[in-house]
């Protein structure tokens, strides 16, 4: 039978203003109803109905084997909900933290044997700080990180000779290290279905300042700086709406290669030869809570 010209053109008007939405194919075969929000050169975002809730997230285009524009004349998603899909995760992060540390660097072999003891209980402290992050969507966030790591030691009685005047002498050896860390954070989050559970991972490089209040017999400080590498991987359990505790391991990464020395009489700089490096590097374990918006 054919179609008369009024017909075509009434089928042509009505597909044109039908609700129409996309279709992506997952590198997994995964088919989606979804409704493509940008496109990038990296990632696709878009919204979803996921178990009677709309999401709004996004996938990188190495994990898409195909998508298609207006593909879907029947939208699982309802035009309202892309308008007021911002609603359906946390886009702040505000949280504080604490725990147990541990420096990961072996103790020199110029480390005479009376003091070797001294030295592995040196490398173990505590660290508490504070972080902020930011989501652009549900699984991707940037921020800032702050974290202090102090760690000290001290031991009585001991004796050392005075290189120029060989003169014995004896006294405190004392060490009080504080070692902090500030960055931009890269953060990822991945959320259980029911959002009660996310799983975070954090990136940061940033700045590493270290100051150690010293005593060999008498007292001085050494300060030095260095850049470092933060990595942080976690969960956090949802307590309520915006509150969340957070369980934590962390890994942060640093080398000194010279010290700043101060004794209130003279200041210089000591240079460190490659195969003496300082390893400040250490592991956390931190337990802490957040506040969600």
């Amino acid at each position: 039978m054919r179609l008369s010209a009024v017909t075509i053109l009434f089928l042509v008007l009505f597909n044109n203003t039908a609700k129409t939405q996309d279709l992506i194919i997952t590198a997994k075969g995964d088919s989606l109803n979804c409704k493509i929000t940008k496109i990038k050169s990296d990632y696709i975002h878009f919204t979803f109905k996921y178990e009677n809730e709309i999401r709004n997230t996004l996938l990188p285009v190495e994990q898409i084997k195909f998508y298609q524009k207006d593909f879907y004349s029947n939208p699982e998603v309802p035009i309202d909900k892309i308008k007021n899909v911002d609603c359906n995760y946390h886009k702040l992060r505000l949280g504080g933290y604490g725990g147990w540390s541990n420096m990961t660097a072996k103790v020199s072999e110029n480390v005479p044997a009376d003091f070797k003891q001294y030295v592995k209980e040196l490398k173990s402290g505590y660290h508490f700080g504070g972080d902020f992050s930011y989501f652009t969507s549900e699984n991707i966030g940037f921020g800032i990180k702050y974290s202090m790591f102090r760690t000290g030691n001290e031991l009585n009685n001991i004796y050392a000779v005075d290189t120029v005047t060989g003169q014995v002498r004896t006294g405190k050896l004392k060490d009080d290290i504080t070692i902090q860390y500030f960055g931009p954070i890269l953060c990822t989050k991945i959320s259980s279905a029911n959002k009660k559970t996310h799983f975070i991972s954090d990136f940061s490089l940033g700045y590493l300042s270290y100051k150690n209040n010293a005593t060999v017999i008498e007292n001085f400080t050494l300060t030095s700086g260095t850049l470092g590498l933060f990595l942080d991987l976690g969960v956090d359990f949802a307590i309520d709406n915006n509150l969340s505790l957070g369980l934590f391991f962390s890994y942060t990464l640093g080398t000194l290669n010279q010290y700043n020395y101060n004794d209130g009489k003279q200041s210089k700089t000591i240079k460190l030869d490659t195969n003496n490096l300082e390893g400040i590097s250490r592991i956390d374990l931190s337990v802490g809570l957040r506040w969600n918006k």
